[in-house]
């Protein structure tokens, strides 16, 4: 009698535990109201700070107005981290030592940081932080860098997804994003410029094009597809044919202390010093104004 009494306390605790976890996961996914998208931003990064430099003002506006926040990292970031000092930063150094140089952390190392300090940042606006975990074209190894499709990348097999730029090509991996919009229906959908400056940049935003395509063509109620103005945007011929013109503005001037303070959780890549980081950078957005392109305008094509 008493086994029988504790296997039924079991098979109670089990279901309740059943029932709470999937009640939390239908919290998350929360269909939209009449086919509408929900008041949800998502914002996809290649590395884990660029939520933060493509549209952190845009980010901590939206979510400040009542929207959910999604930051999302798409690579798992097995390089970028250095002791010493940032790269491509002139900047105040961050350590003790008085050394010129930067020193490469190795990849599993540098993954458990930048993914602690995304955590950190994503906390800063009160967002859901998502890692796909896709790996990036170059890893470390110590300090030595070692190149995708060679023989010490094949010998490492790094962990993680596909690297970000194959994924594009195979449908499980664009799933993988297919299944978050359809999980979040996102108002707003935010990202790299396709053919960007960056190999895993382009990748992202290619793979996340894709997905978006694919949630509109099966009536999954996204809103709108934006990219920042970047890589060949920039370039003079693309310019003067307004090719590289925004079409959205967003006034951030409110917001740059929450910007600048999830920028500054990235140490390993600004040393704590965002704003001057941003500043150093042309390339980044530029400050009081953010500015995207509609990619797919999904509440016009109903």
């Amino acid at each position: 009698m008493r086994k029988l009494v504790i296997f039924a306390s079991i098979v109670f605790i089990n279901i309740l535990f059943i029932k709470t976890y999937a009640s939390h996961d239908e919290q998350d996914q929360g269909a939209g109201e009449n086919g509408k998208p929900q008041k949800c931003i998502m914002v996809f990064g290649a590395h884990a700070d660029d939520v933060d430099e493509i549209a952190g003002g845009t980010f901590a506006k939206y979510i400040a107005s009542g929207y959910k926040g999604v930051y999302v990292c798409v690579t798992n970031n097995l390089a970028g981290c250095n002791l010493e000092k940032t790269p491509f930063f002139t900047g105040p150094r961050f350590t003790i030592s008085d050394s010129p140089e930067n020193y490469p952390v190795g990849g599993l190392e540098t993954n458990q940081i930048r993914s602690e300090e995304a955590r950190a940042a994503a906390a800063v606006y009160g967002a859901i932080p998502v890692f796909l975990d896709f790996c990036e074209p170059e890893i470390y190894l110590g300090r030595k860098v070692i190149i995708y499709g060679t023989e010490d990348f094949l010998n490492y097999n790094p962990p993680g997804r596909r690297q970000v730029n194959l994924a594009t090509r195979y449908s499980e991996d664009v799933n993988l994003v297919y299944v978050l919009l359809k999980q979040y229906e996102p108002e707003i959908v935010i990202t790299h410029t396709l053919g960007g400056e960056k190999l895993d940049h382009e990748g992202t935003a290619y793979m996340v094009y894709l997905a978006f395509k694919k949630a509109v063509n099966n009536n999954v109620p996204v809103g709108k597809l934006w990219m920042t103005v970047n890589g060949w945007l920039l370039d003079t011929p693309a310019q003067e044919k307004g090719r590289g013109k925004p079409d959205i503005h967003i006034d951030v001037r409110n917001y740059l202390k929450i910007k600048y303070e999830a920028l500054n959780k990235h140490v390993s890549q600004n040393g704590g010093f965002g704003r001057e980081y941003v500043s150093e950078n042309e390339t980044q957005p530029r400050e009081v104004v953010e500015e995207f392109i509609t990619v797919i305008d999904n509440t016009k094509l109903k």
